[in-house]
C-alpha cells in the first residue's frame, strides 16, 4: 500500500506585542529538523518562562489573546499555539515544532510537519500559526515548544 503524502503547509508566525523587542522582522525562519524526532516525556524541562500554551482557532488584538480555545480542529482549520511567556531574558530563543502523532496511513508517527525559531524577550504572547494548503488528515498531532533548545512544553491536539 502506498502512503499518502502529508499536506504541504504554510506556517505563519506572528509576534505582535506592544513594545516588541524581537530580532529581525518577527517572522520565523524554518529550521532543519530531522523527519523523525520523538521526545520522551521525561525530556520536557519547564523553564518557568512559558507559563501556558493555549491551542486556539484565532488570536485577537496586539496582545494576541487566544480566541476560541480548543484542542479539536477541523481538517481545514488554521491552528494557533499561543505560548504565554513571562520575564524572558533578552535573546531567548523559542522553537515551535509541530509533529504527527497518529493520522493512520497519511503520515508516519513522529513526522515533523513544520518547525520555526524566533528570538524574543519580556512578558507577552507568542502566536505560532499553522495553516494548511490542503486538508489536515484526521488524527492526533502535537506541538513542542522549546526555550533555548530545551523542550519546555508539549501539547497534543486533534483534527476531526
Amino acid at each position: 500500500m502506498q502512503k499518502k503524502y502529508f499536506p504541504l503547509v504554510i506556517v505563519v508566525l506572528v509576534l505582535v506585542t506592544t513594545a516588541c523587542l524581537c530580532t529581525g522582522t518577527g517572522l520565523a525562519t524554518p529550521t532543519s529538523v530531522p523527519q523523525q524526532q520523538e521526545q520522551p516525556a521525561n525530556s520536557v524541562k519547564p523553564s518557568g518562562i512559558i507559563t501556558e500554551v493555549v491551542m486556539a482557532k484565532d488570536t485577537a488584538g496586539d496582545t494576541l489573546e487566544p480566541v476560541d480555545p480548543t484542542m479539536v480542529f477541523g481538517p481545514d482549520s488554521t491552528i494557533h499555539a499561543v505560548a504565554k511567556i513571562e520575564d524572558a531574558p533578552v535573546n531567548t530563543k523559542f522553537t515551535a515544532a509541530f509533529y504527527v502523532v497518529d493520522v493512520g496511513d497519511a503520515a508516519d508517527p513522529g513526522q515533523l510537519v513544520s518547525s520555526y525559531d524566533l528570538t524574543a524577550d519580556g512578558t507577552r504572547n507568542l502566536d505560532f500559526t499553522l495553516s494548511p494548503t490542503t486538508s489536515w488528515p484526521t488524527g492526533t498531532y502535537r506541538v513542542e515548544i522549546s526555550v533555548n533548545g530545551v523542550v519546555d512544553q508539549v501539547v497534543e491536539y486533534f483534527v476531526q
